[in-house]
């Protein structure tokens, strides 16, 4: 009994050193203080693996990304290429002890470098890859690599673009090209129709029920809003009107003050009936 009591006890030791040394060696190795507080970021996507991405449908070359965790060894992206002999071609891109993180709105780029270096171009240095996350609202979403730019003497890498929650640096979740924020102008419309909604009801119910109005007298304000046209149409009149106004004669004949011939009476003089 006691033997198996000292088994179980080295066992559950011998997981927690396996645990402490995957968290330590199994992280990536980054230079600055500030890129270990951008490292916490990605510890969502711990366990996750993106696998089968290609540059195009029929290349023949696929490839998997992880996430500040190795593939295998220290490797973080891994080249895979399986040809027609059934023979595998495998190439190390890029190794998390060799990582940078940098940190934008709504971004995140993880590069890792020290891959294995280039046979004949790109002046045989190490390859590299950089892996843009991009603000979705899903764990993980889309995923493409955009090019292996492999056509320079030196700093050739491959861009891959992943879509996930956890770039959302600026709190919001809706970052993608399908799921854009709202701008200030939708805002607006909501807000003043929310409002107008909120109008119509609650004075129609305070008409209906507070004051007992039937039929059209239930709208809120519906004398105002029964002369809002010809309020609308004197206001255009008053500041676009183009029509002369007919002036004040300059002269009265004579005996027009002992008939008590006012100004507006004259104007009306052409409206009688001529015999």
């Amino acid at each position: 009994m006691l033997y198996k009591l000292q088994e179980m006890e080295f066992t559950l030791l011998f997981l927690c050193i396996l645990r402490f040394m995957h968290g330590v060696l199994g992280e990536c190795t980054v230079d600055s203080d500030k890129e270990k507080q951008y490292r916490t970021l990605l510890e969502p996507l711990h366990g996750k693996t993106v696998k089968d991405v290609k540059l195009t449908e029929n290349d023949e070359w696929k490839y998997t990304i992880k996430f500040c965790e190795p593939i295998e060894g220290m490797v973080g992206v891994m080249q895979n290429g399986n040809w027609d002999n059934n023979t595998d071609d495998t190439h190390a891109i890029g190794k998390i002890d060799s990582a940078h993180i940098k940190v934008g709105t709504n971004w995140i780029m993880l590069t890792y470098k020290n891959g294995e270096t280039y046979g004949s171009h790109c002046g045989k240095e190490p390859r590299q890859a950089h892996i843009m996350l991009l603000c979705s609202s899903k764990l993980i979403g889309s995923k493409a690599i955009i090019e292996e730019n492999n056509e320079k003497e030196q700093d050739c890498s491959y861009l891959f673009e992943i879509e996930s929650s956890v770039a959302c640096t600026n709190g919001s979740s809706s970052g993608s090209s399908g799921d854009r924020p709202l701008s200030f102008g939708s805002i607006f419309c909501i807000i003043l129709l929310t409002v107008i909604v909120a109008y119509i009801f609650f004075g129609f119910v305070y008409n209906r029920f507070i004051l007992g109005a039937k039929g059209l007298e239930q709208f809120p304000n519906v004398a105002f809003w029964r002369d809002l046209g010809n309020l609308e149409a004197d206001g255009c009149d008053f500041i676009f009107r183009s029509k002369l106004i007919q002036e004040p004669r300059s002269y009265k004949g004579l005996g027009d003050d002992q008939l008590g011939l006012d100004e507006d009476e004259e104007r009306d003089d052409h409206l009688l009936p001529m015999y």
